[in-house]
């Protein structure tokens, strides 16, 4: 009986848990970070494009995220968002499918976006990777307007790209994601995939080959669904549910990130940080069940439709309006300024070894070339004022909610220790 009651009373505490975790992260994430996505349960129907044979493997990075891609002959292709096509709209509206999910939330000042390359058959995901309170950026789709990507019968995703920034490729982590619900929060699904093997294996292909430039080898990255495991941010969430898409893909990303895929939070040692420079001319699924009488198939020139996503301002306004009422104070709290201005104040005190006070009024001089002194100090007093309000704000919701938070988390795990429960690691171990 006291076993029972003991059970109890750690459910009903985890209920108030996750009530309060819910409405911190409800806090705590930024805008587009969570939206409600399709509802329909209707499948995106998608046209094949087949392809000779594919040869790139990419090796697996640790024995937590392997992904293992070995392509096998008469691989059949379907992308879903193609940037080689000759039609200028239908390149430039999946661009714009995707929107960028960067590390603002950790307070970080990284910035990338994917954009169209005109007159190339690329388009380009490129930006600058900081490591300054974050260390990662990251796109990924906006909801699918009508229903979600149609991937039955696949095996995974593949990607055509090339590195055009540097040869450092292993210096960082680069992910996929999928996402199997409507929601918009960060437990998703991903996969580390090598990229470095991948063009490694592509340069060899083109060896030989007088239509190709070595140099310029587009790796053929496949990662099998079986591969992609569920996590909450970099962490790996012990003994979740493996990847089912048989009721839709709702969010197709990518991420390139210093943290490895582990349970507990793990960098990788010589992490490249700076611009990064990946050119991406398809994404889709493959899958090697597709023969044609035991002869190779040959490549088809079937183009599936790209899906119709939700712009950014219809995405907001799908969110609950919980979430709408909360995100200005997201907003106010996780600002990039805010967080651009910290690594600035960080430099200027670490570096130029200035205090405080003479980092302002430098601050104060250098706006004053371009808006007169005194906007500049009515300026700088402004973002002082929101800065303290900011700051403030921050404490309250910690003495209120976080710290109890924790406590009620210690509480429960220890109590499932002392019971012989199994306990999973909290998101700080």
């Amino acid at each position: 009986m006291v076993a029972i009651q003991t059970n109890k009373t750690i459910s009903n505490m985890t209920a108030i848990t996750t009530a309060y975790v819910c409405f911190i992260l409800s806090l705590a994430v930024k805008c587009g970070a969570f939206s409600t996505g399709p509802t329909s349960q209707r499948l995106t129907g998608l046209a094949p494009l087949h392809s000779t044979p594919a040869e790139v493997t990419s090796s697996s990075i640790n024995d937590a995220s392997a992904a293992a891609v070995v392509d096998a002959t008469n691989n059949q292709f379907t992308p879903v968002f193609d940037f080689t096509l000759d039609d200028v709209a239908t390149k430039q509206q999946s661009a714009a499918s995707f929107e960028r999910i960067d590390d603002a939330i950790m307070g970080g000042i990284s910035l990338s976006s994917l954009r169209d390359v005109p007159d190339k058959d690329y388009a380009s995901w490129s930006g600058v990777c900081r490591t300054d309170g974050g260390g990662f950026c990251g796109m990924r789709t906006l909801p699918f307007k009508d229903a979600p990507l149609n991937a039955t019968g696949q095996e995974g995703v593949y990607l055509d790209c090339n590195l055009a920034s540097d040869d450092e490729a292993e210096r960082r982590i680069w992910k996929l994601t999928v996402r199997t619900d409507s929601s918009r929060g960060e437990m998703v699904y991903q996969s580390q995939f090598d990229l470095k093997q991948a063009i490694e294996d592509a340069k060899k292909q083109s060896v030989g080959d007088e239509k190709n430039d070595v140099s310029d080898a587009w790796a053929k990255v496949l990662v099998p669904f079986d591969k992609f495991q569920l996590v909450r941010g970099p962490r790996l969430i012990p003994d979740g549910p493996p990847l089912n898409v048989t009721g839709g893909i709702y969010q197709i990303g990518m991420t390139l990130s210093k943290f490895v895929m582990n349970v507990n939070t793990t960098e990788l040692e010589n992490f490249r940080p700076g611009y990064f420079d990946l050119r991406i001319k398809r994404i889709g699924f493959y899958n090697s069940q597709h023969h044609d009488g035991g002869s190779n198939v040959s490549a088809s020139t079937k183009v599936a439709a790209v899906p119709t996503t939700l712009s950014k301002e219809d995405a907001e306004k799908k969110r609950p309006v919980v979430l709408r009422l909360l995100l200005p104070i997201a907003k106010l709290l996780f600002s990039e300024q805010a967080n651009r201005r910290r690594s600035a104040m960080r430099i200027l005190r670490e570096e130029r070894k200035l205090s405080r006070a003479r980092a302002i009024i430098w601050g104060i001089k250098c706006r004053k070339e371009s808006m007169g002194m005194f906007k500049s100090c009515a300026k700088t007093a402004g973002i002082l004022s929101v800065d303290i309000l900011r700051s403030v704000i921050k404490t309250t919701l910690k003495i209120v909610l976080l710290y109890p938070i924790r406590l009620i988390g210690a509480t429960i795990r220890a109590m499932k220790k002392a019971m012989g429960m199994k306990v999973k690691p909290s998101l700080r171990e």
